[in-house]
């Protein structure tokens, strides 16, 4: 596997991956790929983003050709980053769901992007991703309920080594 950063160049791959996200129930994953992969290029500029949120970088794991997952990762905090995104999101294709995708792209942020403690959350219920979490070295922080996601998030901090 080998992460990217997202690039306009990737716009034929990330087409299969965007559908196979959207198959899936992926609530981020609307509307037409090459605008959403346009809309992530520009975030991580600092362009056309909600008002108040910082610059995020987008980055997306291949095995050879095909995009197996993809990372986020927010640089800058505000209350609604800390309280309940967190600084970090990320899926993995469906097709790919218990091979180590994850784990491979959160160690790859906090080796190589992050340069200072961040918070990742999850729901409770999301048992995959606490395990992904918990083996990358994140510390738990707390539970805390959701009105948008319905539901109880637990919060982690991951510090880079």
């Amino acid at each position: 596997m080998n992460i990217r950063e997202v690039n306009i160049k990737h716009l034929n791959a990330f087409e299969r991956y965007f559908n196979e996200c959207v198959t899936s129930g992926l609530d981020l994953y609307h509307g037409d790929y090459e605008s959403y992969l346009i809309k992530r290029i520009r975030y991580s500029q600092g362009k056309g983003l909600p008002e108040g949120w910082p610059p995020m970088s987008m980055y997306l794991c291949f095995e050879s050709d095909i995009i197996v997952g993809s990372i986020r990762v927010r640089h800058g905090t505000n209350d609604y980053i800390r309280g309940e995104i967190g600084h970090i999101g990320y899926e993995t294709s469906p097709k790919a769901r218990g091979q180590g995708v994850a784990t491979t792209m959160l160690q790859w942020v906090i080796d190589n992007v992050i340069e200072d403690k961040v918070i990742v959350t999850c729901a409770e219920d999301n048992i995959g991703s606490r395990k992904v979490i918990e083996k990358c070295g994140g510390d738990y922080l707390d539970r805390l309920y959701s009105e948008e996601k319905v539901g109880y998030l637990l919060r982690y901090q991951l510090t880079p080594k």
